[in-house]
């Protein structure tokens, strides 16, 4: 479940199906535009009792949850319980901070080759 914040600023974005490094990308290229600082973060998490490395972004108090690595279609989402997270895990990343107009490019790409 997103919060209010997080669903206002990512609203445009919510119903692609990108790769989790493509939604890295994307979130940190929406913040970075808006003047918000945030981290890139790759990290262990614990879905359905598994542990999948996975793309996160931290702003703020919020964690927002792009992806498993080894993924290509993940939704935009929040990790509600922190305590799913590894902190042992954590590693800083520092992707390429791309500017609107190749954020626009990638989800028209994504979208050409969702319907080839």
């Amino acid at each position: 479940m997103l919060s209010e914040s997080v669903a206002t600023i990512f609203s445009p974005y919510l119903s692609l199906n990108l790769s989790g490094f493509d939604n890295l990308k994307l979130v940190v290229a929406v913040l970075t535009e808006k003047g918000e600082e945030c981290h890139a973060l790759i990290a262990d998490i614990m879905v359905d009792e598994k542990q999948e490395s996975s793309y996160l972004v931290r702003w703020h108090k919020h964690f927002i949850y792009c992806g498993r690595t080894n993924s290509y279609g993940n939704k935009i989402d929040e990790v509600g319980d922190l305590g799913t997270i590894n902190p042992e895990s954590i590693e800083v990343l520092q992707p390429p901070v791309l500017s609107m107009q190749q954020v626009e490019f990638m989800c028209m790409e994504n979208a050409h080759f969702d319907h080839c």
